[in-house]
């Protein structure tokens, strides 16, 4: 094979490793494939590669696991996913664990190629991770969780992978579960995991709510007599209930106090949370230095509800609304976990993320937004983000991406 760079592919569609293979052909790759992920990386013991090109749900050995492997087996070997299953979850577990980029299916020959031509070539670059990060990260049982989280960010599917709807029982591949002809059955030889212990087809979920969100959406009307902001997970009674009426009083309809922040505590004192409630929690002496927490997202309403919920859980909360406030508060003190919005005003891009990995390398960002993406999620694991919290959320979810999060961090 002289001097081409030596490929592996593995996907456990036949169809999908010669489509892959053919491409990279064109371009004088040398290109050898296998529908096992065990095998694989047999293969890549033995034989001197230079890519992995790897699907993600794959029985016995998804592509997950398998990254985890390349990760202490064979460290040298650059790696690409690809998926008909996108979503932020697995796009930023992969970049984290050592992928160069993350495909979601269906994709042109054109993107395949350039995306090999970019990891080959250097231009992406791996992230570096402690082992323990590495170690705490979750790999699911088919590849992804097709719940609630996932749901709404499926990236739409190629024909190769897509669900066949039927109604004839008699098929082998037929789920009684999701009342369906199921292509992860055909993958898996069996029910999915959800569908054996949740009862509930995660597809027809993900469709049910996807269809409801557009409908939803459809008939939103915004109502500035009762909502904040249309940007706003929140209602006025939502914001009442968790800060008091005071901020409601002073905010504009797009949810931004239009008093300062320092008069704004000023207003209510036995309402509006002050620096010193985070001296104590539930009558508990001050938190360590580690529980260090700082929330960035220009929204009072969210900022002060991540305060609340996390300063019960023991952690040392600060905030700041504006990118030259969370500069001075990361270059002023030391943090182990910084939630930020990447959506605020007067921030480019991920300028704020960026200056946050330089001035902290070691704290932990966790991103919240309402506008998550597979791209943002790529880049966003690039620079060091290590996880992806979706507004809106639940307290119980705040609670667990930050407590994962700082077990890591601990």
């Amino acid at each position: 094979m002289g001097n081409q760079a030596k490929i592996i592919v593995v996907d456990d569609e036949q169809g999908i490793c010669k489509n892959v293979e053919k491409i990279l052909l064109k371009s004088n790759y040398a290109v050898v494939h296998t529908q096992s992920a065990a095998e694989a990386l047999d293969m890549m013991k033995k034989e001197s590669f230079e890519l992995l090109i790897s699907d993600i749900v794959m029985p016995e050995m998804n592509g997950l696991e398998l990254l985890k492997h390349v990760a202490k087996e064979v460290p040298y070997i650059k790696t690409i996913m690809m998926t008909g299953y996108a979503s932020t979850n697995t796009a930023m577990k992969a970049i984290r664990l050592g992928a160069l980029d993350y495909i979601p299916k269906p994709f042109t020959p054109e993107e395949l190629r350039t995306t090999v031509s970019k990891a080959l070539s250097g231009e992406l670059v791996k992230v570096e991770v402690s082992e323990e990060e590495k170690d705490a990260i979750e790999i699911m049982d088919v590849d992804i969780d097709f719940g609630t989280d996932a749901a709404p960010n499926l990236t739409k599917a190629g024909p190769e992978i897509a669900v066949e709807e039927s109604s004839d029982k008699d098929n082998e591949f037929y789920c009684t579960v999701g009342e369906r002809i199921c292509d992860v059955k055909k993958k898996l030889g069996a029910t999915c995991k959800t569908g054996l212990t949740k009862n509930y087809c995660p597809k027809r979920k993900a469709e049910a709510r996807k269809k409801a969100k557009a409908e939803a959406e459809n008939a939103f009307v915004f109502n500035p007599e009762t909502m904040i902001g249309i940007d706003q997970p929140f209602d006025y009674d939502e914001v009442i209930a968790a800060t008091g009426p005071e901020y409601v009083q002073y905010m504009d309809r797009d949810g931004f106090a239009f008093l300062p922040y320092e008069k704004l505590k000023t207003v209510n004192p036995a309402k509006v949370m002050n620096e010193s409630d985070n001296d104590v929690v539930e009558g508990t002496a001050k938190t360590s230095l580690l529980k260090n927490i700082l929330v960035v997202d220009d929204e009072v309403s969210v900022n002060n509800n991540i305060r609340k919920i996390l300063v019960k859980n023991g952690f040392k909360v600060d905030q700041a609304m504006t990118k030259e406030e969370a500069v001075a508060k990361i270059n002023h003190q030391p943090y182990t976990l910084v939630l930020l919005d990447l959506r605020m005003p007067n921030v480019s891009g991920f300028d704020l993320l960026k200056d946050i990995a330089d001035a902290q390398p070691s704290a932990r960002v966790i991103i919240i937004t309402g506008y998550a993406s597979i791209e943002t999620a790529v880049e966003t694991a690039r620079i060091g983000a290590v996880d992806y919290l979706h507004k809106p959320f639940t307290p119980d979810e705040l609670r667990n991406v930050a407590e994962k999060a700082y077990a890591i961090a601990a």
